[in-house]
């Protein structure tokens, strides 16, 4: 279970703000904080709350955050690294849900449900990112039908974009899941087009909903008609518009 350190505070200026900083997080990791889409929605003064109540931490590979069960204390933001989020089969197969980037949230739903993490959480690789209390948040929107509207209006937003991500994984075949992922992951302005697979295969497989085997053969024959070329973990796209296509 996951129990942050203690966090020491001091007074940091920023611009015409002073904000009241924990002293793990630099001004960097502030800013970056703040552009998350849901503390995107806080005023100057509740934003400086929430800063108050959070504090960063690392994880090491393959290290656990929660478990699926835990009570849901805190709600996340990454820094740096990839976060899995994922389920356990009644098989025992790990089921991958989600591999949570920088700049995004995670486990922020569970303080509004059940409480509970319904979900485990471990570091892909070595992670830095933000644990935010979830008691005070809650305790924060409790009675504040304004921020409540605004906190609605982003989280919306992200349902959305989520929604989407279910349609991908259940109207799309294997192929075009690949593909979409491949096109999702390409850096703006990359030359040559080129995305670095930064997590194993068999994982990436899991999070599209297919078998590793599956993924093999679609590389395979995207290989095979020139549209990618693979060395090791760097596939570089060929034609980005014939992919877009087959997408």
């Amino acid at each position: 279970m996951f129990l942050p350190a203690r966090p020491s505070c001091l007074d940091l200026g920023q611009s015409e703000l002073t904000y009241t900083i924990c002293m793990n997080l630099n001004a960097a990791d502030i800013q970056h904080l703040k552009g998350g889409y849901l503390l995107a929605a806080l005023s100057d003064s509740e934003f400086e709350e929430v800063l108050a109540h959070a504090n960063a931490r690392t994880l090491a590979p393959g290290e656990g955050l929660f478990d699926q069960g835990d009570p849901a204390t805190h709600f996340f933001f990454v820094l740096s690294g990839i976060v899995k989020l994922c389920r356990m089969a009644p098989s025992g197969e790990e089921k991958v849900m989600d591999l949570v980037r920088p700049g995004f949230f995670f486990a922020e739903a569970a303080m509004f449900m059940s409480g509970r993490y319904p979900i485990n959480a471990r570091g892909l690789e070595a992670t830095r990112l933000v644990s935010l209390d979830s008691k005070h948040f809650v305790g924060l929107v409790r009675g504040n039908g304004d921020l409540c509207l605004r906190l609605l209006s982003k989280m919306s937003q992200r349902m959305h974009g989520l929604i989407n991500e279910i349609d991908k994984l259940t109207l799309h075949s294997g192929a075009e899941r690949v593909i979409g992922y491949l096109l999702e992951q390409l850096p703006e302005g990359a030359a040559p087009p080129s995305v670095r697979l930064l997590v194993p295969k068999h994982v990436i497989a899991s999070r599209l909903g297919i078998q590793p085997e599956t993924l093999s053969r679609v590389l395979a024959k995207l290989r095979a008609k020139q549209l990618i070329d693979v060395h090791d973990d760097m596939i570089v796209l060929n034609d980005v518009e014939a992919l877009r296509r087959l997408s």
